[in-house]
């Protein structure tokens, strides 16, 4: 009958979708958001550019292409007005909270936003000054 050839053509395409999948890591039509923010690392010391580009490229999957006029001064209530279903700037502050375990004010620029997560990390590296000999 048709029925077991049917399921064995579509577990050949799901098999193939999902080697394509891992051969190309990410479909063309995905927007490359780290590269799309990539301007922001200028913005930053060298210690914090990582941190900038991976957070700008995270709200840009939120506003999406209005985060090419993100400015180090814009507060996380403009950057949460961008997007095109408004975002609740307390969801954002939530999540940074939860994410970075940083506390934020819609008020808190981004550049400050980068400088609390990046003391946050250094807090957290056990570095040569923290061991007392």
């Amino acid at each position: 009958s048709m029925i077991p050839h049917l399921i064995e053509y579509l577990g050949a395409i799901l098999l193939l979708m999902t080697l394509v999948r891992i051969v190309w890591r990410r479909s063309p039509s995905k927007v490359d958001w780290e590269l799309v923010v990539a301007f922001v690392r200028l913005e930053f010391p060298p210690d914090q550019r990582d941190i900038a580009q991976k957070l700008a490229a995270g709200l840009a999957e939120v506003v999406g292409v209005r985060i090419k006029q993100l400015t180090p001064e814009n507060t996380l209530a403009q950057i949460g007005d961008w997007a095109e279903e408004r975002i609740d700037t307390g969801d954002l502050i939530k999540v940074f909270n939860m994410a970075y375990g940083v506390t934020c004010e819609p008020e808190t620029t981004f550049r400050s936003l980068v400088e609390k997560i990046a003391d946050k990390q250094h807090q957290s590296e056990p570095s040569a000054s923290n061991e007392r000999g």
